[in-house]
């Protein structure tokens, strides 16, 4: 799902990703493969905020037979057939609070006062990915119990920078269906009388679109570090909400971890 803390989760999947593919060259895999790590990221308070908070990230990753995994994604199911692979899970969105808010995960800004607290929200996500040459494609679903529908179009390509560094390039494009929209870029009379935010309507259609690059240091076979920079620009609706007072975001990690 697309929200913030989501977002921050999926740049860290991409980076344990490289890592792992990486060693599997070298060695076949084993039943269970765990990673343990810590990150630091820069990113906007709420979706189309003009103010950046930092938040150190704890993660693990659980994966087994490289079939079952249990992340910062949710618990998802994965079936492979040569190139391809599809599968689906359960995650949580994470939702917005209407208030400045000092969880790691969460998203808020006190301007949102009024507009209430979009609440947490359970959902389920299909997806499917191919390797074609250098390149990964992937296109994913999610549906939330309350918030809606998203679907996302994505291409990245891991590029080996000597043994031990890889460049993974990636670019991202999400539409969302007319209840996401409007829970997250609506705002109803009842809110505008509430707020500091006039009403708006907000219908489906594609909702941003994200560009940026992930650089993973393979340290040895069990530690790694990487980064990741990601420019998001809102598209639609998204982008003429009163809600977003900024329509492009810039999200910075740094990360390191190890893999057992």
């Amino acid at each position: 799902m697309e929200s913030r803390s989501v977002l921050i989760a999926v740049a860290a999947a991409a980076l344990l990703c490289a890592p792992a593919q990486a060693q599997r060259r070298r060695e076949p895999p084993g039943e269970w493969d765990v990673t343990l790590g810590a990150a630091v990221a820069s990113r906007p308070s709420f979706e189309g905020s003009d103010r950046s908070i930092v938040r150190p990230l704890p993660f693990v990753t659980v994966r087994w037979r490289d079939a079952i995994s249990l992340g910062e994604g949710g618990l998802s199911v994965t079936a492979h057939l040569k190139n391809f692979r599809f599968g689906g899970g359960l995650m949580v969105d994470p939702g917005r609070k209407d208030h400045s808010s000092g969880g790691i995960f969460e998203s808020g800004d006190d301007r949102l006062k009024g507009l209430g607290t979009i609440r947490a929200s359970p959902g389920f996500r299909a997806f499917a990915s191919a390797r074609l040459s250098l390149f990964n494609f992937e296109v994913s679903a999610v549906k939330s119990l309350n918030h809606g529908v998203t679907g996302s179009l994505g291409l990245s390509a891991p590029l080996p920078l000597g043994k031990k560094l890889i460049l993974m390039p990636h670019v991202r494009a999400t539409w969302a269906d007319g209840q996401y929209m409007q829970t997250y870029f609506g705002v109803t009379p009842v809110q505008a009388g509430a707020s500091i935010f006039p009403r708006f309507n907000a219908g489906s259609g594609f909702k941003d679109v994200r560009a940026g690059a992930n650089l993973i240091w393979r340290i040895n076979n069990h530690w790694f570090a990487g980064t990741d920079i990601g420019v998001t620009r809102l598209l639609g609706d998204a982008a003429l909400s009163p809600i977003s007072l900024r329509d492009t975001n810039v999200t910075v990690m740094g990360m390191a971890g190890y893999r057992f």
